[in-house]
């Protein structure tokens, strides 16, 4: 229950919560694993700050975007053997993780966000200049195109900037987006982002 409440608030947020200290991020030893730390992290920074003297100090409270996590705090954690820890109570935590068990589950819990809230507008959001949709460069693969879309206006709203900031916001309805545009990349061989938040570490996948 401590696990996926955790995902499904993060997947809706698109943040999570550390308590920095003189040592980098808390951990406390595992309650599993002999030898091996648990780094503590939380999905609000309101679970996070009643904690943060306790586990650390100097302490500071750090915000992480998911994509962030997913492309640096993540595989960081992994290459250190680190655990991750949820449910802090003072004492100890109330359930363990792999990082990369973690990282797997927490882009499955983003991507069933998007699909909810896609069904739940019956649309999905593109934006789109004189020369067609943003596109992106596949992070695994540079000869393979990406369309990013997002399931709430807001989001995608947040991306115009840089190349895409004198695009528009195209509201796609969802049957459309399904039998067109998910057609048209799969027959251009290209991928989608769906819920793209910039930055490494994005969902990609087949349309």
């Amino acid at each position: 229950a401590v696990r996926d409440s955790f995902l499904a608030a993060v997947a809706r947020s698109g943040t999570l919560f550390g308590v920095v200290g003189e040592d980098g991020l808390a951990r406390r030893p595992s309650v599993k694993f002999r030898g091996r730390e648990t780094s503590l992290l939380w999905a609000s920074e309101d679970e996070a700050s009643p904690w943060a003297q306790a586990v650390t100090v100097h302490p500071r409270i750090r915000r992480y975007r998911l994509s962030e996590a997913l492309s640096d705090l993540l595989p960081g954690l992994a290459r250190h053997r680190r655990l991750i820890g949820l449910g802090f109570d003072g004492m100890r935590v109330a359930a363990e993780l792999d990082p990369q068990d973690m990282a797997e589950r927490l882009r499955l819990a983003a991507l069933e966000q998007f699909v909810e809230a896609a069904i739940a507008r019956q649309a999905v959001f593109t934006l789109e200049g004189a020369a067609g949709p943003a596109m992106l460069v596949s992070q695994t693969r540079s000869d393979i195109l990406v369309l990013p879309c997002w399931s709430e206006p807001g989001d995608a709203l947040a991306r115009l900037e840089g190349p895409w900031r004198d695009m528009m916001l195209i509201e796609n309805p969802l049957q459309d987006f399904i039998n067109r545009r998910l057609s048209w990349l799969q027959l251009s061989g290209y991928l989608v982002a769906p819920g793209y938040l910039g930055g490494p570490g994005a969902l990609e996948m087949q349309p």
